[in-house]
């Protein structure tokens, strides 16, 4: 529109124009205002919320997983303190030793001369410990072999001492001598009021 069409409108219709330009751009603004104003301020918030919930979830997953590792932790350890349960002496310790040491010289190439179990339990140290002599003869590689293989089947044992003995007409067969201490499986205070009660 030309500047001249202004000036030709009457004074109260040009007012009623600026009136309702302002009326519109004020009801623009207030729409603006509480309306887009008060859904970005939601959606900021929303936002927020969905951060937070994100960030408890990354949190639950991490002590889900944490959890898991636990139980197999845990199921780990059990089997490892099983398994040197089983290696240690329970019941009668001579004829456990006797048993053991036998089964174990079966499947070794060392001929097995003689086993002395000492007949009696230290109690001294923190776990009760049942002593033995082993005498057996062979090479020294499968005197090695022995020796390696009864400190893998018995985990918890010690070995106090040593000696092989040969002389130059043996053939490369020596006679050895081996003293052990073997643990004794520590009875629960439930098995020592059993054994109570049936004495």
């Amino acid at each position: 529109m030309k500047r001249g069409y202004w000036r030709k409108l009457p004074k109260d219709k040009l007012q009623k124009i600026v009136l309702i330009c302002i009326v519109t751009l004020v009801t623009l603004v207030g729409t603006v205002q509480f309306y887009a104003l008060k859904n970005w301020s939601a959606l900021t918030d929303t936002k927020a919320q969905i951060a937070k919930l994100d960030d408890q979830i990354r949190e639950s997953e991490r002590k889900t997983r944490q959890a898991e590792q636990d139980v197999a932790h845990r199921a780990e350890v059990k089997s490892f303190v099983e398994t040197e349960r089983a290696a240690m002496i329970t019941g009668d310790p001579f004829a456990w030793v006797v048993r053991e040491i036998s089964l174990l010289a079966e499947q070794e190439p060392v001929h097995m001369v003689g086993l002395h179990p000492a007949g009696k339990i230290d109690m001294k140290s923190g776990s009760p410990s049942y002593s033995t002599r082993i005498e057996f003869s062979g090479t020294y590689d499968q005197i090695g072999a022995y020796v390696r293989d009864l400190e893998n089947r018995f985990p918890t044992s010690e070995i106090q001492s040593l000696a092989v003995t040969g002389g130059p007409d043996d053939k490369g067969r020596h006679e050895a001598a081996l003293d052990i201490t073997l643990r004794v499986q520590p009875t629960h205070a439930s098995e020592k009021q059993e054994a109570k009660k049936t004495s």
